[in-house]
């Protein structure tokens, strides 16, 4: 088994899709496949960007402590802007009901922010078009990503 212990700036989630989040007694599990395990992570051993096999992102001693629906900019083919629209905080009683739609929506990004997480759950509409995208902001005392086995290598 594979174990990076806080490196989260060394994977790739360029790809990365949610398959399901867990609720552990000492934290956050995010199950995830499609990680890019990149060629400077510490758990390394092909030194090339490579593919992790399913993964798991667990936040030790997390929290919590705020989703924000991201906004956007809408432009027209000349690049003038037709709509605008802001962030927005997710109510905290919605929480629980959007964490459970999550898994099966990519995570285009995990960017460590003090001593927080800020995980962008981008979420697809049932005609496959891209929906809305959601900040979760995590409290944790560390991230420790495990996995069994490299798949292929990264090909750009």
């Amino acid at each position: 088994m594979f174990k990076s212990v806080d490196e989260t700036e060394k994977f790739s989630y360029t790809d990365c899709v949610i398959s399901d989040i867990e609720k552990a007694e000492d934290g956050l599990v995010f199950c995830v496949e499609a990680l890019i395990v990149k060629e400077n992570n510490s758990q390394n051993t092909n030194f090339t960007e490579s593919f992790a096999g399913p993964a798991k992102i667990k936040f030790v001693d997390a929290k919590l402590t705020d989703i924000t629906k991201v906004g956007f900019k809408y432009y027209n083919a000349d690049s003038v802007l037709i709509k605008e629209v802001s962030d927005e905080p997710v109510n905290k009683l919605e929480w629980d009901s959007l964490l459970k739609a999550i898994p099966g929506n990519y995570l285009p990004s995990l960017e460590k922010e003090g001593n927080s997480y800020l995980l962008e759950a981008e979420m697809s509409e049932e005609d496959g078009t891209q929906g809305n995208s959601y900040l979760l902001k995590i409290e944790a005392e560390s991230v420790i990503v495990t996995w069994e086995k490299y798949l292929n290598r990264v090909s750009r």
